[in-house]
Parts: C-alpha cells; structure tokens; sequence
C-alpha cells in the first residue's frame, strides 16, 4: 500500500499542524437509526478510512460521527404507493440536513497552536446514511434501489457548493460489503473535493463508477486526482466553496 496510508504520517501531520497553524476539512457525519457509517478496512496492515485516504492528497479529513438516532421518513400509509416510504426524495434529504445540520456550510477561521498564535481554517463537509433508497427529484420515475450514495448541493439549496454527500442503506452493496461501502463513501467525498469520474483511471481507483471497478477496486486516487487535490487552488477543492466543476482534466 501507498505509505501515505500509515497512521503514523497522520498522526504526525496533524500534531505539526497544532504547532504552525492548519487548514483542514471536517465532515459533521449524521446517519438514521438501524444504519452504520463505513467501517475501517485493514489493507496489507494498514488501517484504511477516510482520514487516510484522503492523506493520500496531502489533504487533512477529520471525520466526526455526530447525531446516529435520526428516525427514518415515515407517514401515513398511501394505498396508491405502499412502498413511498422506502425512497427518499432531493427535498427530504435536504429537510434532514437542514433539521440536523451543525456545522456552517463554508469554511471557518480560528486561532490555534502554541498562545494562539497561529491561524487555522476549517472546511465543512455533511454525510448521512438514510436508511431508504434513492428517490431522485422525479418521483416513481426516478426510484433507484441501486444508487450507493451521492453528493448534492447541501442545504444551501441549488447553488452546487459541494457541501453534502449521502449514502442509501437499503441498497444491498451498502448494508452487506464494507469494504465497498468505504470505497463509495470516499467516492463521493471525493466529488465533494471537486473530483469527476473522469479523474478515475478507468480500472481500480476511487473516483472510477462503482459499475467500472466491479469487485476490482483499491482505496487510492489515479495520477490525475493527485494533481487536483495537491495542485489546485483551494478554493477548487475544499467542500462547501465554489460549484462544481465538470471539465476534466481541471484547468490549474
């Protein structure tokens, strides 16, 4: 494995950040009852989660699990759709960020280090599990018990500003295969840091479609998601700042 996965690195990382100020991004991590967040993978001895994949990019992940008690949706029964409750729509999950939300969409700046005399930036980024499938914003149209998970707006509404991701328990992959569980997960944190699938090597790394890696994946990034994460302005990279960006490859 890539020695950007070790422990150690980041242990030591985020200690010299407490000495000479830091810029970091936090993600305010919800789920739904009867759910789990992904878990960590040990891959050839080295644990593997968010926090160290996302090393990989020289960039720092906190990740903190915050509310786990959210009721999934319920209502009245409908004769006409039995299994409406099952789904859950743009709207609904934005009600749910919205209700639940603690941190600030965008970034915030706070003294830190020895006396507090160094500055620190904290970028913010929302996760849910839901325990539903995805509904999409078109009604039965849209139903997908297939989606893994995805990255949305955010409670800012239409603005596109990376700042939330979610992922879908009721699909099969999700409550059953860890290991591909954390690989989707990171996926979508991945958009959220302005990567596309374009930037996946069209085999094994993160930001390939789960339907293009198959049960043939690894938990690194390929040579262009590196360059975005490592090279490119801030402000095109860290979740809940500008739209998303489609074009690949990104213009530096």
């Amino acid at each position: 494995m890539n020695s950007f996965f070790s422990l150690s690195r980041i242990i030591f990382a985020l200690a010299l950040t407490t000495l000479i100020g830091c810029t970091t991004a936090r993600i305010e991590y919800d789920r739904m009852t009867a759910t789990q967040y992904p878990q960590p993978e040990i891959i050839s001895g080295d644990e593997v989660n968010l926090t160290t994949i996302y090393w990989q990019g020289e960039r720092l992940v906190g990740v903190d699990e915050d509310t786990t008690n959210i009721a999934a949706l319920t209502g009245p029964a409908n004769p006409l759709d039995p299994n409406q409750y099952d789904y859950i729509t743009l709207a609904e999950l934005e009600t749910v960020e919205t209700a639940n939300r603690r941190d600030p969409i965008g970034s915030v700046t706070f003294s830190c280090g020895p006396s507090n005399a160094y500055t620190c930036t904290r970028y913010h980024l929302y996760g849910v599990v839901v325990n539903h499938y995805w509904e999409g914003s078109c009604g039965l149209a849209c139903r997908d018990t297939g989606m893994l998970g995805l990255m949305y707006a955010g409670a800012s509404g239409a603005t596109n500003d990376r700042s939330a991701f979610a992922s879908f328990w009721k699909n099969s992959i999700v409550n059953s295969d860890n290991g591909k569980y954390l690989r989707s997960t990171a996926h979508e944190v991945g958009h959220a840091f302005n990567l596309n699938h374009c930037d996946g090597d069209g085999s094994m790394t993160i930001m390939n479609q789960t339907g293009t890696v198959g049960s043939t994946y690894n938990y690194e990034f390929s040579a262009s998601s590196l360059d975005h994460l490592q090279n490119h302005a801030d402000n095109e990279v860290w979740p809940g700042l500008s739209p998303r960006d489609y074009a690949c490859p990104h213009a530096h």
